[in-house]
């Protein structure tokens, strides 16, 4: 391949190519320090978190709780009732906050001191003059290269290869945040976080709900008694799950959309108003022409890292999902300020043994950190399991949000914790407190003494681990 020689290339300390949150993490912290900076994002101004996952999924999962708390509140003693369209509200309010913060992001981006914001599409270049960037900008182009060059470039909706998918529209986990009218019967193509909790946002809202799950065991990377809880909660709210599913054409019946579902050999119809497509996340890098510069992806498309988030281009980083996951935004926070201390102080900072907590935004929110009993057993270790149901917590029960239960593994020998999972009200935030916990080498019987405020949800720790 021939060497391109722009005319003029624009030179900066750090070009970050796609505004997510490690990338813009890292230019607005930068920029300030006195770092020349160019950033460089085409559409989604902050980033997937705030246009299309984390902020506006939980801001409707916030709203569907109060169409969920309205309709328990008979059980409770009061008498509430609701009017309107709630898909609209909840809609509304989704874009509202979304807004604000997209402005946010576009003030910092065009305000900060030392940082170039460009808005346009970025690719690599092969060029004589070292790792060059294109920026494809509104009738003209512009071309700069930087001494760190971060791609921070995100994920895109993985949709399923289905035979008739062509005619039968299909929604994705973005388009069906911009609805304006409630599914009749919506079926929800997958089985993970984004498939069950639109599951519950829609079945609260009063859509008729069906899971179709591909596999035989529903969450089947957690402990079966947290799995199992959690299918029964969506079950108890009116969501459907069906196992063993493949659909393997779509079909059109007048206003119904008809999956072809083969289970065990057998094909039947299954009709629906809807259906979303919500098998995972797929890599955007195809567009960025990495082969270039020599930047190596994997079998999916997802950039190469190694544990210092350097790609196989010298110079060349990688963070937040554009590198394959883990697909969590505190990820990609954490991802910038591993290389932030690497910049600025030469940390030798990597990723190498960092302890991820996962949520899924369910209700009640299911918070876990570190081993599963499953993964815990195959350590090899001797393990003790502990249990709580929810409905033991008192805060639980002044909140009324009983259901769930708590679970912690721990070694029998040394009292370590292992791993911990909360399925409750406020179950993510439980899960952090141990997750400090765990980091700070606290043995469980510690952690059980600690004199939490009554009523909170965190004292629940003193429960679980109390005789311990």
């Amino acid at each position: 391949m021939t060497d391109f020689m722009p005319e003029k290339v624009e030179q900066y300390d750090l070009v970050v190519l796609g505004g997510g949150k490690g990338g813009k993490s890292l230019a607005l912290a930068l920029a300030p320090m006195g770092y020349k900076v160019c950033l460089i994002e085409a559409k989604m101004l902050g980033g997937s978190c705030i246009n299309v996952a984390c902020i506006p999924t939980k801001t409707m999962v916030a709203g569907t709780r109060l169409v969920y708390e309205a309709g328990q509140a008979r059980a409770r003693g009061f008498k509430l009732s609701l009017e309107g369209n709630n898909i609209q509200a909840v809609i509304a309010r989704k874009r509202q906050v979304v807004s604000s913060m997209v402005e946010t992001h576009e003030k910092l981006f065009t305000t900060t001191e030392n940082l170039t914001f460009l808005k346009g599409l970025g690719s690599f270049v092969a060029s004589s003059e070292g790792t060059v960037i294109k920026v494809e900008l509104e009738g003209s182009c512009r071309y700069v290269t930087g001494k760190t060059i971060v791609v921070n470039t995100g994920t895109k909706p993985l949709m399923p290869i289905i035979e008739g998918m062509e005619q039968v529209p299909l929604l994705t986990s973005t388009s069906i945040m911009e609805l304006d009218y409630l599914p009749g019967h919506l079926a929800i193509i997958g089985g993970g976080y984004i498939a069950l909790e639109f599951a519950q946002i829609f079945a609260r809202l009063g859509s008729r709900v069906t899971l179709l799950e591909r596999g035989t065991t529903f969450l089947p990377r957690e402990d079966r008694d947290i799995a199992d809880c959690v299918q029964k909660i969506l079950q108890e709210e009116g969501v459907e799950i069906l196992f063993d599913v493949k659909v393997e054409k779509l079909s059109l019946d007048g206003q119904d959309k008809v999956l072809h579902l083969n289970t065990g050999g057998t094909v039947r119809e299954f009709r629906a108003t809807d259906i979303l497509a919500a098998t995972g996340r797929a890599s955007v890098n195809e567009a960025l022409n990495l082969a270039a510069v020599g930047i190596d992806v994997d079998s999916r498309g997802f950039i190469k890292v190694n544990e210092y988030l350097e790609t196989s281009r010298a110079g060349v980083f990688a963070v937040g999902d554009c590198k394959g996951g883990p697909f969590f935004t505190h990820a990609s926070w954490d991802d910038f300020r591993i290389l932030k201390d690497n910049i600025v102080h030469s940390a030798g900072r990597t990723t190498t043994g960092r302890l991820i907590p996962y949520t899924l935004f369910v209700e009640p929110e299911l918070g876990r950190v570190g081993l599963t009993e499953a993964e815990a057993l195959k350590s090899g270790k001797n393990i003790q399991v502990l249990t709580l149901p929810a409905a033991k917590i008192p805060r639980a029960n002044t909140e009324g949000e009983t259901r769930g239960m708590l679970k912690a593994i721990i070694d029998r020998d040394s009292k370590e914790i292992l791993g911990f999972a909360a399925l409750s009200l406020y179950g993510g935030e439980i899960a952090s407190a141990v997750q400090v916990a765990m980091l700070a080498g606290m043995p469980c019987d510690r952690l059980g003494r600690i004199v939490f405020s009554h009523p909170t949800m965190c004292e629940s720790l003193n429960l679980l681990f109390q005789g311990v």
